[in-house]
């Protein structure tokens, strides 16, 4: 399979200052960037980890998938995202195993599994060359 690395982790938080400031003093990661996405409607934080990074969310108002994860299942994991080098055969890979798959937008590098391949965790694949 074509899946070359962990890309990065989205934990889905109630107030993006406090929990950016707890990760930062708990695990000493130094804070890339902090901004807001009005197109996906969520505030975020990336923390750099190696080669990988730590993204906080949280939603901008009280709609939306982050507002919801919040609401049914609390602060916490919200997803994955793992590189791939090569999307396509990533994923026939994938659907030949029968996994649910998205295809991505046209032109887009990024789409998403089905949680229910993962034992309920959110899994985005984005495609990166080299």
């Amino acid at each position: 399979m074509a899946i070359t690395n962990l890309d990065h982790v989205v934990v889905a938080v109630n107030d993006i200052d406090t929990a950016t400031q707890t990760w930062q003093q708990n695990f000493d990661l130094p804070l890339e960037r902090k901004g807001e996405s009005a197109g996906l409607g969520i505030k975020q934080a990336i923390l750099p980890l190696g080669s990988a990074f730590i993204e906080l969310i949280s939603p901008l108002g009280e709609g939306g998938p982050v507002a919801d994860a919040l609401k049914n299942k609390g602060e916490g994991l919200y997803l994955i995202s793992l590189a791939v080098d090569d999307m396509a055969t990533t994923l026939e890979e994938l659907r030949a195993k029968g996994v649910r798959v998205n295809d991505p937008p046209e032109g887009g590098n990024v789409t998403f599994i089905s949680p229910r391949a993962a034992n309920g965790v959110l899994v985005q694949l984005i495609e990166k060359k080299g």
